[in-house]
């Protein structure tokens, strides 16, 4: 009689317990902030194969629920919204945040890299050893990578800098803007969601932008001349936020920590670069659009006109110098191991 009082009772918390067991076994759900269009190959050859990875390694611990556009935050509060826990994950760029995270524009400046791959890992590189803290202090750091070296997108044709004079050019970062001045022009800062009415709209006479955004945000139809040097790349990251991350069951950290880091941050870089070269020869062949480099003798006039620029970042920025030379000595070693 006994046992089958115990046993009733033991069937009874049983009971009571499998609701509150499977509970505890469903996957964790995070909300991943994504401004750019759903559509983007930053998407779908990135994030999406990304969180697939994450998740399947997770065991079942968590799931990543994409959001594109604007439903959780724009570029220009995404990393608020990521701070605050709105978003637990985003995507985003640096051109608004500069006043935030200075020494992480050492990608925007001129003449230093024409391969997003490269600088993709070195400037993951150049957080792993340090050298930009404080600036990630506050969020978890999944990947840092580069657009590829903005092209000057017009409606009129720019051969010398003097047809670029006076010019109004729609620009995402600080640095990007000092270099638009000293060539001459006036820039105007616009997010990427804001480049197509800008230019159709008048606001704007050019674009300084990777052909990856000319593909993504449709520029390819309010411009014609599209005129390529590298003028600097334009720095990004997924961010995570913190105490979401320290929350979260061990086997879901170790999936995120699997799958971010150099090798992410490498992935993203390179498939910008691909996608980059894809699109200028996608435009270039399009009726009524002409696509090229600037001439020898021009290239060296906006590389001297653009010097000061460089210096002027060195100097004003936290580490500037530090930074600098460290960034240019990872690209080297990157470019004697590719060979």
């Amino acid at each position: 009689m006994r046992y089958g009082f115990a046993a009733c009772g033991v069937a009874a918390l049983l009971a009571i317990a499998a609701p509150m067991l499977a509970h505890a076994e469903d996957p964790v759900t995070l909300k991943f902030g994504f401004p750019a269009p759903v559509t983007s190959y930053v998407n779908t050859e990135g994030m999406t194969p990304w969180l697939e990875q994450v998740e399947k390694a997770s065991g079942g611990t968590l799931q990543i629920k994409l959001f594109a556009g604007p439903t959780l935050g724009t570029f220009r509060d995404i990393y608020e919204r990521t701070l605050s826990g709105v978003s637990q994950i985003s995507f985003g760029v640096f051109g608004p945040l500069a006043s935030q995270f200075p020494r992480t524009q050492v990608t925007g400046l001129p003449f230093l890299s024409d391969n997003a791959k490269a600088s993709s890992v070195a400037l993951w590189r150049l957080y792993a050893m340090g050298l930009l803290k404080p600036e990630f202090d506050k969020v978890k750091v999944l990947a840092l990578f580069n657009f590829p070296s903005s092209t000057l997108n017009t409606a009129k044709p720019v051969k010398t800098l003097e047809d670029l004079k006076g010019m109004k050019v729609a620009v995402s970062s600080r640095v990007l803007g000092d270099v638009a001045a000293a060539l001459g022009a006036s820039p105007v800062t616009l997010t990427p969601t804001e480049l197509y009415q800008g230019m159709s709209r008048g606001v704007v006479d050019g674009v300084f932008v990777a052909w990856t955004a000319v593909k993504t945000f449709k520029l390819d139809e309010v411009t014609k001349y599209h005129v390529e040097v590298p003028l600097g790349e334009a720095p990004a990251y997924v961010f995570m936020n913190q105490a979401t991350y320290a929350g979260l069951p061990a086997s879901a950290k170790a999936a995120i920590d699997k799958f971010s880091g150099e090798a992410f941050s490498e992935k993203l870089g390179a498939n910008n670069q691909a996608a980059d070269d894809e699109e200028s020869k996608a435009v270039a062949a399009k009726p009524g659009h002409e696509v090229g480099p600037i001439s020898d003798a021009q290239y060296v006039v906006w590389k001297a006109r653009i010097k000061p620029v460089i210096d002027e970042w060195i100097k004003t920025t936290p580490d500037g110098a530090k930074v600098f030379g460290a960034y240019e000595d990872e690209l080297k070693k990157i470019k004697a191991a590719a060979k």
